[in-house]
């Protein structure tokens, strides 16, 4: 399987910024700070032409320059609110007084800024603009091993290529981001991993942006994104933490769904991390040992601030058939496991055997294999229904 030529790969979407001229000297600064981001494309607008025909524009998010703002200025603001809903505002003016201020915060502005306008403030308010308007409709899943070899990497292939198919007619964009820089396994597993240097960001992680996003992007022929590479330096580098915080900022903010493939092993960002995901799948083995540490795990995430609602376990590679048994009894696991939703995992030793050896997924292999079936019901019943958000 040959990687796409990044020449050929569809750019990355660029979000849309509505620059409102409201006649003030800002605007001409604003759509320049905006262009220099790289991950924003600037719209320039008169004031008049936004009241008088809204919907000739769909921005994501307006900025409006109102200097030192009257009244009537803010009654116009008030309008343009109401035309664009939920779409985040961003105010940039002179210094205000507390009445004023209060007056932009019920008309629910997202940011304000005062003048003069920097740029790295600036683009870090665009950014949680975005984030904002989007964590109603935009899901992160973690899957973490309990221990090393129980299986979280195949897991996260596989729910996301079902999570893929699931959304195929909705055309959803679903991503799988490797977080195991030491090892890169998904990319290896899936014969897409990037060769781009990344020696650059590694000492300035501020660099980090769409453009940035877009190179270290691989598509897989399941219409999902791979961000995967090999880098080990990252996992003890002392902007580590930066790095791969902003990644995922620039990641999620692609995708209605990412999975996040977490390392077992301990990393000082992994409890933010799992603090901000949506569901954690925690994945571990059928016996005690690796069944501890995924219990000890759990206790960990739900003792985060902003812990996941949706916290699972998968046990992974169990014994299946008529006549097998499972060395530890059903009623047991309820006990250890308490009010912790918990499944079964079918081995299949040769269907993922000759994936690896093919560089597929391991649906290609057998689609309809007990533990394809199992994580399609799983992806289903955890990650596409209301109860997945926070």
């Amino acid at each position: 399987m040959e990687n796409e030529p990044s020449s050929f790969r569809k750019p990355m979407r660029k979000y849309s910024v509505l620059v409102v001229d409201t006649g003030q000297s800002g605007a001409e600064e604003i759509v320049e700070l905006v262009t220099r981001t790289g991950d924003y494309r600037a719209e320039r607008a008169r004031i008049e032409s936004v009241i008088t025909n809204p919907h000739a524009h769909a921005p994501d998010i307006v900025v409006l320059d109102l200097g030192s703002p009257t009244t009537s200025e803010l009654e116009v603001l008030a309008e343009i609110r109401g035309h664009y809903g939920d779409v985040p505002v961003i105010i940039v003016s002179e210094a205000l007084d507390d009445a004023q201020m209060r007056r932009l915060l019920k008309l629910k502005i997202h940011d304000w800024h005062r003048k003069p306008l920097g740029q790295a403030d600036f683009h870090a308010s665009l950014n949680s603009s975005i984030r904002n308007a989007k964590q109603l409709s935009t899901r992160v899943h973690a899957v973490i091993s309990a221990m090393a070899g129980a299986g979280g990497t195949t897991v996260a292939i596989s729910i996301t290529d079902a999570l893929a198919r699931s959304l195929a007619k909705q055309k959803a964009s679903v991503g799988l981001f490797d977080l195991d820089f030491s090892s890169g396994s998904c990319g290896m597993m899936l014969n897409l991993s990037t060769t781009l240097n990344l020696d650059s960001i590694i000492t300035q992680p501020e660099r980090i942006d769409h453009e940035f996003v877009s190179l270290i992007q691989q598509k897989h022929p399941h219409d999902f994104h791979l961000y995967s590479f090999k880098r080990r330096d990252f996992v003890t580098h002392l902007n580590g933490y930066e790095l791969v915080l902003r990644l995922l900022d620039a990641v999620t903010m692609e995708h209605a769904h990412t999975v996040l493939d977490v390392p077992y092993y301990e990393v000082d960002w992994a409890q933010d991390v799992l603090s901000a995901v949506n569901t954690a799948t925690i994945v571990c083995e059928m016996n005690i040992p690796s069944i501890k540490h995924a219990l000890d795990l759990l206790k960990t995430i739900r003792a985060l601030p902003g812990a996941p609602k949706q916290a699972n376990v998968l046990i992974n590679k169990c014994e299946t058939g008529l006549f097998k048994r499972s060395r530890i009894p059903a009623a047991k696991l309820k006990e250890l496991f308490g009010d912790t939703p918990y499944r079964l995992l079918p081995r299949d030793d040769s269907t993922f055997a000759e994936a690896l050896d093919r560089g597929v997924v391991p649906g290609d292999v057998n689609g309809r294999s007990k533990f394809e079936r199992e994580i399609a019901r799983y992806v289903k019943d955890t990650m596409l229904t209301e109860k997945a958000a926070k």
